[in-house]
């Protein structure tokens, strides 16, 4: 998957977590929130399996940054949470599978 386009992803976290995306949410829960209000549920499943591949790779935390900002468009930094970001997309995506 890491040489692959990641195209849900990249509509529903490239989408959403722009570069300018602080100026429209104030957390990323927020955003999260208006990704699955908004988004349809096809492709809200279709963002869950692309999560569960990349993570099933293992991918290193350098990796999965390069994968999300160059690959998906998703500039959210999780260490401004003090978590990495396998962990923040572990949460991305039981969000997304509660829908």
């Amino acid at each position: 998957m890491m040489n692959e386009k990641i195209e849900a992803l990249g509509l529903l976290l490239g989408g959403y977590f722009h570069q300018d995306w602080p100026d429209e949410f104030d957390s990323d829960v927020t955003a999260l929130k208006a990704i699955v209000e908004s988004e349809t549920i096809d492709q809200i499943r279709a963002g869950v399996a692309e999560i569960d591949s990349l993570l099933a790779e293992t991918p290193s935390e350098i990796e999965l940054r390069d994968i999300l900002i160059t690959k998906v468009g998703c500039y959210f930094e999780p260490e401004s949470q003090g978590i990495s970001y396998e962990q923040w997309l572990k949460k991305v995506r039981g969000v997304f599978a509660q829908e």
